[in-house]
């Protein structure tokens, strides 16, 4: 569990500091609620979630993330063995959930990608548990060879390279790791979004060609010891039966039925976020039971549309530039609240999945039989 000593040290304020811990009571009663308990030794529990903006030092004028955010967001985090986030920028707001996390907690990052293949200053990173999940010390960024590189037109002759594509905007991270009997290696992305007709056919291009190469990659490495590949993270999905959706599809993964029904977004609208599995059918199987598989509502207990949640953060939110150019009547702020504290927060909820790491009756099973 999270590390809560320090809450007298981080807010000084006897009715602040209240006022959060009744708001971590009602999140851990929530999540318990929701997740299956990740003390079983017999299962993993793994979930994606893009944090928005995390870290980022100019936040598009929503003002800095408060303490209260860090430990709601460690809350959410610890409730897992293992979660992928994305758009986390620098590592400064980073570190200190790790600090409220506990010794026991760890992760593994990438390196910013570079501005000029057009993404935005963000790394793609891994925290787990260490209790419950052993990395394999192994990992790296996806980098594309010249016949796969993506496009949003017809190649063309030139003696430009670049010209027949790009990499992706936003470097996709592979990592093996174990957990119990479970050995598999794991792949998080933010799939670049795009605007227009050109926008589109680039985020199609993109899904398309992760799945691709990690479903080749996955060929070469699943055997007896290596049990999956899961790709996971922000698709940028429209809809189920939408060409975003089947361009992860059609090149050998499989999206559990009671994920790929998920909405994950915050509004509820699309099916951005998804986590795709190219293993055996049993693993699929156990996932796709409705008690192991599901989405975690980041804004059902903290930082709700109720009048007393917006009373108590109203200081707080007339800190930032875009509420000082607002009118600042009660009816004004509370509707720029709800844009507010997506950056508190998130505009993503968190998509989830429990699978079954004990394979050790079939190990038996091989030495038996073998």
């Amino acid at each position: 569990m999270p590390y809560y000593s320090n809450l007298r040290y981080d807010f000084k304020d006897r009715n602040h500091r209240k006022y959060v811990a009744q708001k971590i009571i009602a999140l851990k009663n929530q999540l318990e609620r929701d997740i299956p308990q990740k003390k079983s030794e017999d299962a993993l529990t793994i979930a994606t979630w893009n944090i928005r903006d995390f870290g980022k030092s100019n936040r598009r004028g929503y003002g800095q993330r408060t303490k209260d955010s860090l430990y709601y967001i460690a809350e959410i985090i610890s409730s897992f063995d293992l979660v992928a986030v994305q758009e986390v920028n620098e590592l400064d707001e980073w570190e200190k959930v790790m600090d409220i996390l506990g010794a026991s907690w760890d992760y593994i990052a990438t390196d910013v990608t570079h501005i000029g293949l057009g993404g935005n200053g963000e790394r793609l990173t891994f925290v787990f548990d260490r209790r419950k999940v052993q990395f394999k010390n192994i990992a790296g960024e996806i980098v594309l060879p010249k016949e796969m590189l993506i496009s949003d037109s017809e190649i063309t002759e030139t003696d430009d390279p670049l010209a027949h594509g790009k990499q992706f905007r936003r470097t996709p991270f592979v990592v093996s790791f174990q957990s119990g009997w479970f050995k598999f290696d794991i792949c998080t992305v933010h799939i670049y979004y795009g605007e227009g007709r050109s926008g589109l056919a680039q985020r199609i291009s993109e899904i398309k060609t992760v799945a691709d190469y990690l479903s080749k990659r996955a060929d070469k490495v699943l055997t007896k010891d290596k049990k999956a590949t899961i790709l996971l993270g922000d698709f940028n999905i429209i809809r189920p039966d939408h060409k975003t959706m089947l361009a992860l599809e059609e090149n050998g993964f499989t999206i559990p039925k009671s994920i790929k029904s998920k909405k994950a977004n915050v509004l509820e609208t699309m099916h951005y976020d998804q986590i795709a599995f190219k293993c055996e059918q049993e693993i699929i199987d156990f996932v796709d039971s409705k008690a192991n598989s599901g989405v975690i509502k980041v804004f059902d207990s903290v930082f709700q549309l109720l009048d007393e949640d917006f009373r108590f953060y109203k200081d707080e939110l007339l800190k930032s530039s875009n509420a000082k150019q607002n009118d600042e009547s009660d009816e004004s702020l509370q509707t720029y609240y709800k844009d507010w504290r997506t950056y508190q927060m998130s505009d993503h909820n968190v998509l989830w999945a429990r699978i079954n790491n004990n394979n050790s009756i079939q190990y038996l099973n091989r030495i038996h039989l073998g």
